[in-house]
Parts: structure tokens; sequence; C-alpha cells
């Protein structure tokens, strides 16, 4: 009997820490979520303190229930039991493009950057910081963005 044992993979996973199966871990992740989304919204509560409570704790805690149920799973599950998911997902082709054009939009950046000290600097400009910002920040997702799709059409 020289058969391999792998363990059983399911749709929804199961947890290395809690043990047993996918209904375990979905529990769980339910009763984690909920105590963290009633935590946050009595947070929320005790600090704003709203003109009707229980309503606000009720909305809080109803409207960030999936989120943190969600926080929790992901925070327990075991990627290895879950059917379909990848072994290492961060070693693929797209994380190459995207550290290829983020190292690109980076000395793009710095290149920019200090051309614009030395004219500030012998121009004597005066701009408002927030749209100095603004525009800094518009040129590094642009020129991220450019860099992405060309590379992906090269290599894609």
């Amino acid at each position: 009997m020289n058969t391999p044992t792998t363990s059983r993979q399911t749709r929804w996973g199961r947890s290395r820490i809690l043990g047993g199966g996918a209904g375990r871990l979905i529990a769980v992740s339910v009763v984690l979520g909920a105590a963290l989304s009633s935590t946050i919204g009595g947070l929320f509560v005790a600090f704003d303190n709203p003109s009707r409570p229980w309503v606000a704790f009720a909305i809080f805690a109803a409207v960030l229930l999936p989120v943190s149920t969600a926080l929790a799973w992901v925070l327990l599950v075991d990627r290895s039991t879950i059917a379909g998911a990848t072994k290492n997902p961060e070693e693929n082709v797209e994380n190459v493009w995207f550290e290829r054009a983020a190292l690109g939009a980076l000395g793009d950046l710095m290149v920019v950057l200090g051309l614009g000290t030395g004219a500030f600097a012998l121009f004597d400009l005066d701009v408002a910081p927030a749209l100095l910002l603004g525009a800094l920040w518009f040129l590094a997702t642009a020129d991220f963005a450019v860099r992405y799709l060309l590379i992906r059409r090269a290599e894609g």
C-alpha cells in the first residue's frame, strides 16, 4: 500500500490552526467576523454619540459583517486546502510585469523630482503644495499604467 496521502481540497478550504473541515472554518470565521463588526460598531457609537445609538450600532455591525467575516476567513484558511488555488500566486508573469513597470515609474519620478527641485530653486517658483503633490501623483500613476500596458503588450 504505497499510495501517497494527499490532503483533501474543498471549495472553502480548511484551517490548519483550528483543525476540522470547511464547516468549522466557516463557523469560526462568522463568529470572529461578528465579534469584529460588533466591536467596531460599538466603538463608533461610543465615540460619535449618535442620536439613536442602537440603530447606528446595528447598521455598522450589519454593513461590516461580510467584510470582517471574509477577513477572518482569509487569516484562518490554509491555501493548500482550497480546490483550484495556485501554489505560489506571487510567482506569476503579471507580478513580473508589475515590478518592472513600478521600477521604471520610480526611476522616472526620481528624475522629475530632481529636475523639479532644480527648477524651483533656480526660478523661485511658488506653487500650492496640494496641486504639486496631486500632479506628481497623477504623473507617477499614468507613467506606471502606460509602462505596464506596454510591457504586457510586448510580452503577453
